[in-house]
């Protein structure tokens, strides 16, 4: 990722990968198509974790369901039925409900993290040092799970 016009190192390729792929035009394509490399999938999971627990741990689960309808509908997808609440239920799961995405399969649970978490460059999107800084916390988190 280029920062102030100097590429910002990460300290994993991982890491790399995914500041590259957030810098694309469609993140969460973009996003998916690391999933191939068991490192970026891992460091995508820590990073969705990090992003939704910042984000609604400690906030009423109403605020979930008002960011997955604003979420599906900027990706122009349908806002209710079965995708709203898987998109739910994973982030849900994250803030300490985990039991809501047991039965949510592992390939439809990659795609939900990959939109919510290329969400977090949807314009304005948030400052590239506050995104520099989750993605280095990820790696961390990442780091401690091995």
């Amino acid at each position: 990722m280029v920062q102030n016009g100097t590429l910002v190192q990460t300290a994993t390729a991982a890491g790399r990968h995914v500041l590259d792929a957030l810098g694309e035009e469609h993140p969460a394509r973009s996003l998916s198509r690391l999933s191939d490399s068991p490192g970026a999938v891992r460091l995508l999971r820590e990073l969705f974790t990090v992003a939704v627990r910042r984000s609604f741990v400690g906030r009423d689960p109403r605020d979930v369901t008002g960011y997955v309808r604003d979420l599906l509908e900027y990706q122009s997808m349908p806002t209710g039925g079965a995708l709203a609440r898987e998109a739910e239920a994973v982030i849900r799961s994250a803030v300490g409900e985990p039991d809501l995405a047991y039965r949510i399969p592992d390939l439809r649970r990659f795609e939900l993290i990959c939109y919510v978490v290329g969400d977090l460059v949807r314009p304005p999107g948030i400052p590239p040092a506050h995104l520099i800084d989750l993605v280095e916390q990820a790696e961390r988190r990442a780091e401690r799970a091995r």
